[in-house]
This record gives C-alpha cells, structure tokens and sequence, in this order.
C-alpha cells in the first residue's frame, strides 16, 4: 500500500505526534509521503477562484501550539539558499548541482513562553496567504504544519500547502499543486542556523511530479521576545486558553 498524505488527518497529526500536550515530543522518520489526497474539484485548474471554496475551517482560527527548543527561538536573517538536488518523476531527469540564489527573509522561531521556561509556536494552521504575483495572485493554503522531531541540537518540521495560481484578468485557477515540504533545523555554529529541506511536489491528481531539496544559512539578528499579539490576534489570551483547555499547568 502506498504511503498517502491525508490532508484531513494531517491537520491533526501533532496530536497524534505529541500525544497528550505536555508529553515528550516522539522521534519520526523523516520520508516523503508517495502520493497526495487529490485537490478539491472547485479548486482545480479552468475553475473560477472563489475563497468561499477553500475547505472548511481554512479561515486560521484554529488554536493549536506546539514547543520548539530554545536554541531556535529568536529572529532569523536569510540572504540565500543552495539549490542542491532536483528530481523530475516524469522524466527520471536528477540534477545534483548545487545552484545558490538570492533569497531574502526573516523568520521569528517562538511566540509564548509557560512558566516552566519551556517556548511555544502559535499554529494557525490551516490558514490562506496570498501573493501578488504580477499578472497571477498566488493563494497558498497551508493545510498543515507540524513538529516531527524536537532535540537539543535539532528541530524538524513538515508543511503540507496547497499553491494555486490565479489569472487575475479573468479569475481562472491556472494551476493547482500540493507540496510536502520537511525542514530540519540544526545550529550551525554560535548564532548561526543551518535549514535543511526536502520538497515533494505532487500534481493536482495527488502523483508526484518533482522532489526537490535545498541548503540555507542564516543568522541571528535579535533574541525572543514573547509576543502578545501577532496580525491582530490576542497569541496571549489564546495561549492562556489553548493551557486551559488542554489542562496544561501553565
């Protein structure tokens, strides 16, 4: 039987990973899922866009939370990224050489701290960004992110998202592809984080189409601070209430 990512279960795979919310995190091995849950038929390409059409509950309410170590918490400076694997399913067609790009970001690691010292991600997941993307809007529905593995010297997350690109002239979806994409996170050095990743690109039918994986450096521009408010959202109120609910001693 092949390994599918269920995008249903997926949402609630940290659960299932973590157990009860104060147990200790479980080693996962880190393998791609062989095919994906195919995309709902309003949103496959020639549909019209309509945000009325994204699966229930992908409006980013969900309150969900998962630990980080504390070596990742803090703010995080990208300036670029190796390319250093490709694989074309359909062609059989590898690509083994590095090509570095430009490829500039932050990224804050940690958002709530409990009274145990111990630091908390806030997890909206599933939830929509959408791009500008010239003549096309990018909608990207992240449908699940999820903590694998958590360690004194390594971090591992899965991303499970939705991209579909939008004519805005006329509206039309023109593509429509899942990605699983497995980050691990390792300190390089004193102030320094290595992002290893693996991407799986997978068709709007659910086969895979191309496996990619890429190497970036980045480097530490300022420590965690607890956050209390994050897009207008009250991350405080609702760690208090993720705690409660959850009968975690906070």
């Amino acid at each position: 039987m092949k390994k599918r990512v269920t995008l249903s279960a997926l949402t609630a795979l940290c659960l299932l990973i973590l157990g009860p919310a104060d147990s200790k995190v479980l080693k996962a091995e880190i393998n791609h899922s062989e095919v994906a849950d195919p995309i709902e038929a309003k949103l496959l390409p020639g549909q019209i866009y309509d945000a009325a059409n994204l699966p229930a509950g992908a409006s980013g309410d969900t309150n969900n939370w998962y630990r980080i170590p504390k070596w990742l918490a803090g703010t995080w400076n990208k300036e670029s990224q190796t390319n250093s694997y490709s694989l074309n399913y359909a062609t059989k067609q590898e690509d083994n050489t590095p090509h570095t790009v430009v490829a500039r970001g932050k990224g804050i690691w940690g958002t709530q701290t409990d009274v145990k010292g111990d630091i908390w991600e806030f997890n909206p997941a599933p939830y929509v960004d959408t791009v500008d993307g010239g003549g096309d809007t990018i909608v990207q529905l992240i449908r699940s992110t999820e903590p694998m593995d958590a360690s004194e010297d390594v971090f591992v997350k899965n991303t499970l998202d939705t991209q579909l690109r939008v004519d805005k002239s006329t509206g039309r979806i023109k593509s429509a592809q899942t990605a699983e994409q497995i980050s691990t996170y390792t300190i390089d050095s004193p102030g320094v984080l290595k992002r290893e990743t693996s991407s799986k690109i997978f068709a709007h039918d659910g086969r895979p189409i191309m496996l990619a994986r890429s190497v970036a450096i980045e480097t530490k521009v300022a420590d965690y601070v607890p956050r209390d408010a994050i897009e207008g959202k009250n991350v405080k109120a609702l760690f208090q209430e993720y705690l409660d609910e959850n009968k975690i001693s906070d």
